[in-house]
Formats: structure tokens, sequence, C-alpha cells
């Protein structure tokens, strides 16, 4: 599952070796940071930059899935382009993967 949302980009996956646990995997660190803090939950982000996705944390299944929920309740913006427009290097990522998808659009 990809999840973008104010917080930043996630890749959650099952756990390879608990399937109790989502493994989430960011490419910023400050988006897993801002995700905890959103959801009143203490970081625990590993550092792994040999990897694909430079930062993980493990999330117990139901907390995954609590976070997930909550953060489709607190949509508070008409256009996501304009909720996460920071001008940041993330900012730019997001805009070339909207574009890249409205290109495939059938």
């Amino acid at each position: 599952m990809w999840l973008f949302c104010k917080s930043g980009f996630f890749s959650a996956v099952q756990h390879f070796e608990n399937s109790e646990l989502i493994h989430v995997r960011a490419r910023f660190q400050g988006d897993l940071e801002r995700l905890c803090t959103a959801h009143g939950i203490t970081p625990a982000i590993m550092h792994t930059p040999n990897n694909d996705y430079a930062y993980r944390m493990d999330f117990p299944r139901k907390t995954w899935s609590e976070i997930v929920g909550k953060e489709a309740e607190n949509i508070d913006y008409s256009n996501f382009k304009d909720a996460v427009h920071d001008g940041t290097v993330r900012d730019y990522a997001y805009m070339n993967i909207w574009s890249a998808m409205r290109r495939a659009q059938d």
C-alpha cells in the first residue's frame, strides 16, 4: 500500500517475519516523525541508508489500520497538492508522481 497524506509518503507492507506487524517505509525521516506525532506514537525509526527506503518503522497491524482511518477522517482540504505544497524536494517529488499518473490516465 502506498499512502500519500499530509504527514508524508509511506509504503506499507506486511512484515517479512511477523504477520501481525505492518512494516512502513519512508523516503524522508521527517515523514515518519510527523506521522507518529500526529497519532501520539513515540517514533522508533530505523535508518536503513543502503535499502530502497532509507527509513522504516514497524506498527502493530491494528495500529496501522487506525492510523490510516484517522488520516482519512482528518482530511481538511479540497486540493491535496495545495495542502502539501511547501517548496521542498518532497513537494517536487509529489508533483512528479502526480504528473506521471496524469500522463498514464486513460
